[in-house]
């Protein structure tokens, strides 16, 4: 450990002497709370927002499949057997009934 003299050390902290404290401006803390205080209010209306928009989406997305499996599958008709005997055939085997 360095022994620095007491002249030294005088002159050393001499340095920060002529410093000012810096104030905060007026109302500052006040203003801060204030806008903490807003921003949690508002953060927890958001949050109440969000679960509400998913379940309606999921809703809506339940009632549209529904709709979709309602209707059937009469959108593709093909023959089950002709697609086993297409199968079958392009793997050179033959099925017997």
């Amino acid at each position: 450990m360095k022994h620095i003299s007491d002249e030294q050390l005088e002159n050393d902290l001499a340095v920060f002497s002529p410093t000012e404290a810096i104030a905060a401006p007026d109302f500052f803390y006040t203003r801060l709370n204030a806008r903490m205080k807003y921003e949690n209010i508002s953060n927890e209306v958001a949050f109440s927002v969000k679960p509400v928009l998913v379940i309606c989406a999921l809703t809506l997305f339940i009632f549209i499949n529904s709709l979709l499996l309602k209707g059937g599958t009469s959108l593709v008709t093909t023959n089950s057997n002709e697609n086993i005997e297409a199968l079958a055939a392009a793997y050179d085997q033959t099925i017997s009934n």
